[in-house]
Formats: structure tokens, C-alpha cells, sequence
């Protein structure tokens, strides 16, 4: 029996032993170095990895050992196949890897340029892995850079990369907890091509590889998610801004809860906040002129949480006009997706291939093969539909009721 939280108690879970039936690959937990974390970059013509194996000791604090060890250590190696340099690694571990409790594979921007097809291949067959943790880029940098900050709130890094990916996918909408078999998926798919979260590391990597940057209200070096990263096919493209990736999101009906910083009518240095408490969406496929076409519809329902304007919430008029806002600008995001992905990469994330294969499958099975062209010159409206319910607690802004 294995359990996915990350912490000395639940290791122990690992023993088969504990099964009344036993196991027959059964392994003690003083004989595993527990992975929570691998980095995959590229150094030359080789591949580096990096293993982010958890501290027993520290992770318990026992023996004071929380306050004088790092909760994980890092194991790394250079090699021609993942298998091999991971295999390598037992030259530096005292103890066999075990990968079943990983949360996080991160790779390097450089290696998932180059395509991440072999590392998958060589996962989805390892009996040991399981296929329930995140797959994320580090942006502009190596994956090996995010593995070695000390990070706050989580005992361990990977703790919190897992957590603040999970965290922020469901409040704000910028990001894609992608795991290993959705990516998997996505890469094999003719339909929709793959994307995953990208993660830079704010400020010195080498800061943030001592335990002092933990020690300090302001951590120096911190690590934060930023934007998604598009595929075709396992080869990394590009990357979406803010808004094109929250306009992704929409689209997929991922979007579970977020705001939206709207500008007031008449008054451009002032702002409406609404919060959108609940967001789903819809594709639709026909076919003009013997061509395929989509429209995206998006339903939402959000209330007003900050507002600076001088606007009566009490009339009809102007929530319709708060609700002609809020449209125009889930509209914006995903429109701005839309067209980056059709003109600039080429590449079908949105899924459109998979709703024409369903809808004209004899369509799809002659025009697949250039699916590309089909998809960067296909027409796609898009439809937004958003309710605002009643204000929390009152209807009019501090400044308003101080003029009163």
C-alpha cells in the first residue's frame, strides 16, 4: 500500500510488509532513498539528471534534526538514455531510488525543446512510477536551478511545487496541473497537442540553495509558476502570456475559480473586481463551406468584490453593463489565445481536431494529415455568457458611503 502525502510517518506505508498477504518485491524503508522530484535537462549531447531524495531524519525532526538538516538531498548524474544515468545514481546513494511517492518531473527548457518522447516512453513502461504526479517546464532556465531552492510553508520543495501548482490552478486560472498521463495523452493525440505549466526561479538560484533563504521574512530567491508552454507533438514551441494562458483555461473549462480586473466605464484609473465562482464551457463544430469551423461558449457566474466606481449596483442597467465587461474580457483572453496559437505556432492545443474527428469523422480521415493548415485558417467565434449575481455584504463602496 502506497500514500501519496509526503512525510515520515506515511513512508512507512511503503513496507509491503504491512499487507497481510505480503509482496514479493517487498523492500525495507531503510533500504530506499524515497524520490520526490526529478529534474531533466540537457548538457551537451548528454542528459543531466537530478534526483531531490527526501531526508528522513529531517522531515520528523527527531534528534533536532529538522532545524540542522535539509529536508531533501540532490543526486545527479550525465548520461545517454534515463535509464542508464538513473541507474548510474546508485554510485552516489547508499540506497536503492525509489520512485513511487514522486511528485513533480520538471524539465529543463533547453531538453524540451529537443523533445521529451524518450523520458515518457521509458516512465509510462516503469512499473515503479506512478502516474498521478505533475509534469512542469522551468522557463528560461534548467530544471536542476528549481530543485535546489529552499522553499517556505512545505517542508520539502517538492511539497511546495505541487501544492502552489494545485493551488493556483484552482483560484486563478494561469496554470494546468498536468499530469503525467494527461501530457502522455496530449503528445500521442491527433486531435490536440500537449501544453505544461512553465516555473522560473525569482531571484539568485545560488541564495536559494541556502537554508538562510527560508530563515528570512522575504524569502530571496523564490519559486513561481509562469505561463504554459506549447507543444507539437513531445518538442516544445513557445509560451503563452498571462492572458493567452488564462484564455487557454476558458477554453478547456479549467478555469474553476479567478477574478477579473475590470476597468470602470469612463474612468480608466479606476477598477471592478469580479470574482467568477463558477465557469463551464462548450465546443461546437459545423461545417462551411465544406470547411470546419468552431465556436467556443463559455458560461459564467461571478459577484462584484471591489469596486471604485461611482456606479448604482441597485439598477438593473448596471449589471448588465457590469456583465457586458465581464464578457469582453473573458472574450479578450481567449480570442488573444486563439490567435497566437493559429498564427504564430501552428498548433492545435485547444483540442478543435479532436470535436471535428467526433463530428465528421470522415472528414477527419482525409484531412488529418494537414490539420496544421486546416486549423490556423478555420473559423472560430466565441460566445461568453456571464451572470453577476448580488454584491457581497453591501452595494456600495467605502468612498460612496463616506459621501452619504
Amino acid at each position: 500500500m502506497v500514500t501519496k502525502k509526503i512525510g515520515y510517518v506515511t513512508i512507512i506505508s511503503l513496507l509491503c510488509a504491512a499487507m497481510t498477504t505480503g509482496c514479493w518485491n517487498r523492500r525495507e524503508l531503510n533500504e530506499l532513498a524515497v524520490s520526490v522530484a526529478i529534474g531533466v535537462d540537457r548538457k551537451g549531447d548528454r542528459m543531466l539528471l537530478t534526483n531531490q531524495i527526501l531526508n528522513p531524519g529531517a522531515i520528523s525532526g527527531k534528534e533536532g534534526g529538522s532545524s540542522t538538516l535539509a529536508p531533501v538531498t540532490l543526486f545527479q548524474e550525465s548520461g545517454g538514455g534515463f535509464q542508464e544515468v538513473h541507474r548510474r545514481m546508485t554510485k552516489v546513494s547508499t540506497r536503492k531510488i525509489y520512485v513511487g511517492q514522486l511528485q513533480m518531473l520538471i524539465f529543463g527548457e533547453e531538453f524540451a525543446r529537443k523533445g521529451l518522447g524518450n523520458v515518457l516512453d521509458y516512465i509510462s513502461r516503469d512499473h515503479e512510477y506512478r502516474k498521478d504526479f505533475y509534469v512542469v517546464i522551468a522557463r528560461g532556465a534548467d530544471a536542476q536551478d528549481t530543485l535546489k531552492v529552499y522553499t517556505p510553508l512545505e517542508k520539502t520543495p517538492a511539497a511546495k511545487l505541487n501544492a502552489s501548482l494545485e493551488t493556483s490552478s484552482n483560484v486563478w486560472g494561469e496554470t494546468a496541473a498536468i499530469k503525467i498521463d494527461e501530457l502522455i495523452s496530449a503528445i500521442v493525440s491527433k486531435g490536440q497537442e500537449a501544453v505544461a505549466t512553465g516555473i522560473v526561479v525569482i531571484g539568485d538560484p545560488q541564495a536559494g540553495n541556502d537554508k538562510k533563504n527560508v530563515e528570512k521574512i522575504q524569502s530571496p530567491t523564490q519559486l513561481k509558476y509562469a505561463g504554459l508552454a506549447v507543444f507539437k507533438k513531445d518538442k516544445l514551441l513557445g509560451w503563452l502570456t498571462e492572458k493567452e494562458s488564462r484564455g487557454f483555461n476558458f477554453t478547456q473549462g479549467k478555469v474553476k475559480s479567478t477574478t477579473l480586473l475590470l476597468t470602470c466605464p469612463g474612468e480608466k484609473n479606476k477598477h471592478i473586481t469580479v470574482e467568477l465562482l463558477r465557469t463551464n464551457r462548450k465546443m461546437e463544430v459545423a461545417m462551411k463551406a465544406d470547411k470546419p469551423i468552431i465556436q467556443i461558449k463559455v458560461k459564467t457566474e461571478g459577484v462584484v468584490t471591489d469596486a471604485q466606481c461611482e456606479m448604482d449596483f441597485t439598477k438593473p442597467s448596471t449589471i448588465a453593463e457590469l456583465e457586458s465587461l465581464t464578457q469582453d474580457e473573458i472574450r479578450s483572453f481567449i480570442a488573444s489565445a486563439v490567435n497566437k496559437m493559429q498564427k504564430k505556432y501552428k498548433s492545435d492545443i485547444f483540442g478543435f481536431g479532436n470535436e471535428v474527428e467526433r463530428k465528421y469523422p470522415r472528414y477527419w480521415e482525409s484531412g488529418q494529415k494537414e490539420w496544421d493548415d486546416a486549423f490556423s485558417a478555420m473559423q472560430v467565434t466565441i460566445k461568453v455568457e456571464a451572470k453577476i449575481g448580488k454584491m457581497f455584504k453591501t452595494t456600495k463602496s467605502i468612498a460612496e458611503r463616506m459621501g452619504d
